[in-house]
C-alpha cells in the first residue's frame, strides 16, 4: 500500500514541459550548440596562435623586452581552460536534443547537469578573475612606477 502512495505522489510531482517551454528549450539548445562550436573554433585559433608565438618567439625576443614564450604559454593555458566550459555547453546541447527527441526525462536531467556545470565554472572563473584584477592593476602600477626611475 505504501508503494502505491509513493507512485501516486511521484506522478503528481512529475515535471511536464508545456509545448511553449519545449519550443524555448529547443531554441536554447540550438544557440548553445552554435556558441559551443564557435567556442571550439576560437579555442583552436588561440592554440594555433600560441604555437605560432612559440615558433617565432626567438626572433621576436629582440623586438620586445617581454619573453614572448611566456605569452605563448598564457595563450595555451587560456585555450585549455576555455575548453572546459565549452565542452559542458556542447554536452548540454547534445543531451538536450536527445532528451527532447526521445522524451527521456533522465537524459533531460543529464543535459541540465551539464548546463549547471557550465554556469558553475563560469561563475567560479568570474570570481577568480574579479579577485585577480586588483592584484594585476596594483602590479602594473608598481611595474610602471619602477620603470620611471
Amino acid at each position: 500500500m505504501e508503494n502505491l502512495e509513493t507512485v501516486e505522489n511521484d506522478n503528481r510531482n512529475e515535471l511536464v514541459l508545456e509545448a511553449q517551454a519545449e519550443v524555448y528549450f529547443r531554441e536554447t539548445r540550438k544557440w548553445a550548440k552554435f556558441l559551443a562550436i564557435v567556442g571550439f573554433i576560437f579555442m583552436g585559433l588561440l592554440a594555433l596562435l600560441a604555437l605560432i608565438i612559440f615558433v617565432f618567439s626567438s626572433s621576436m625576443e629582440s623586438i620586445t623586452p617581454f619573453p614572448m614564450s611566456i605569452l605563448g604559454f598564457i595563450y595555451l593555458f587560456v585555450a585549455v581552460l576555455y575548453c572546459i566550459p565549452i565542452y559542458y555547453l556542447f554536452q548540454f546541447s547534445n543531451k538536450a536534443r536527445i532528451a527532447l527527441d526521445s522524451k527521456n526525462t533522465q537524459t533531460l536531467t543529464e543535459s541540465m547537469m551539464y548546463l549547471k556545470s557550465h554556469y558553475k565554472f563560469l561563475g567560479i572563473f568570474t570570481i577568480v578573475m574579479l579577485a585577480l584584477y586588483p592584484l594585476l592593476i596594483i602590479g602594473a602600477i608598481i611595474f610602471g612606477a619602477s620603470q620611471c626611475f
